[in-house]
């Protein structure tokens, strides 16, 4: 079913990518689920353009997003940035290949660097962990603590923004209200026709290709700020000490 947190705006976005990815990826497969695929697709654009319709006549929303308006700090991109000096600062000393693996988690760097912004306080605090663990083969490692710490209190303030953010742009109109529960409804129908074809090609992989709000690094413009996902808690876990 349609994830419930999609927000009214978010609609707008959702929507038409995975309209254009059934076309892309799922009409064609099997004959003759094609004119159940193109019905419901029509039925998503049709709630698309009516919920888009309402909201153009709304009050605007001053949203805060993870993309920095000009002139401020990219926070995550930093985050992102100490993360990877320290991976090669970490990979430089005696068995670093073993370091630099404890500080990313397992992870490769373009892994971490795809990560959602509210997984990148997950990821701070492996490294953290690894530092602390390692402090004796990392004679610097005071102060990649401090910035470990710095980049992690950053991403989380800014995940608690986006979150208080995403919970206002949630309080909306009895009209728009309707217009979303209908377009909920009908989006959820359209995974339900393309989840079936494609359980029955086994190619069930291609659920989140389709259908972004299921995947875990978004393509779909303007819903970069997911959601933390049920293994990436809201409230990240305080910092070891020491």
């Amino acid at each position: 079913m349609a994830d419930p947190y999609i927000d009214q705006f978010e609609t707008q976005s959702y929507g038409p990518f995975a309209v254009a990815q059934v076309q892309s990826l799922a009409i064609g497969l099997d004959a003759p689920f094609d004119p159940l695929l193109r019905h419901v697709s029509g039925v998503v654009t049709e709630r698309t353009a009516a919920l888009g319709a309402l909201l153009g006549r709304a009050d605007g929303h001053v949203t805060v997003t993870y993309k920095p308006a000009p002139g401020e700090r990219d926070l995550v991109a930093d985050a992102i940035d100490v993360l990877r000096k320290l991976e090669k600062y970490a990979s430089s000393r005696d068995d670093g290949d073993a370091i630099a693996d404890d500080v990313l988690g397992g992870r490769s760097l373009t892994a971490v660097a795809r990560l959602r912004p509210a997984r990148v306080p997950g990821a701070l605090d492996t490294a953290l962990k690894a530092v602390q663990k390692h402090q004796e083969a990392l004679p610097e490692h005071a102060a990649w603590t401090k910035r470990l710490r710095a980049a992690h209190k950053h991403v989380t303030d800014l995940n608690l923004r986006v979150r208080a953010s995403r919970s206002e742009r949630r309080e909306m109109t009895p009209e728009i209200a309707a217009a979303r529960e209908a377009w909920i409804t009908a989006y959820g129908s359209l995974k339900l026709a393309v989840e079936s074809l494609l359980r029955l090609q086994g190619k069930t992989r291609l659920m989140p290709e389709i259908f972004d709000d299921l995947a875990e690094t978004h393509r779909a413009a303007g819903v970069s700020d997911g959601e933390p996902t049920p293994d990436a808690p809201s409230d990240p876990k305080p910092l070891p000490q020491g």
